[in-house]
């Protein structure tokens, strides 16, 4: 499981901290501790299965918001991964790992170290964790 705190870098480098706020089976929230309910920034991990057997897809979404106050009321950015993993063992997490690799210098244009330095919340988000 994910702790129930989880501290990420902003932009800035400076530490954002998400506070669990509800959870079951399938999926988590939480809030930064810095924002309220009126105007929060929120990560979200939900996790479903399509298919069956060999067939069957795993799905793991991670979902980040922020909600400001905009010229006409509140206002919300949503930052969305999707993970989409077949049951097929064909497919491997290293398969996986190497895609989100590849995005995250994609996004940060190479400015974060690769390898990877850890996957361990890969790992358990690939394990249905939240």
């Amino acid at each position: 499981m994910l702790a129930q705190t989880l501290t990420l870098d902003d932009r800035a480098g400076v530490d954002v901290v998400y506070q669990l706020v509800s959870q079951n089976g399938t999926e988590t929230r939480r809030i930064d501790a810095a924002t309220n309910l009126a105007y929060p920034r929120q990560l979200s991990i939900k996790h479903t299965v399509q298919g069956s057997a060999l067939e069957a897809v795993d799905r793991h979404l991670i979902q980040f918001t922020d909600t400001v106050s905009g010229a006409k009321g509140p206002v919300t950015a949503t930052v969305n991964l999707t993970i989409a993993m077949p049951r097929d063992p064909a497919m491997t997490q290293q398969k996986v790992e190497t895609l989100l690799a590849n995005l995250v210098d994609f996004l940060s244009d190479g400015s974060i170290a690769t390898p990877l330095p850890t996957v361990a919340n890969v790992t358990a988000i690939l394990r249905g964790e939240s």
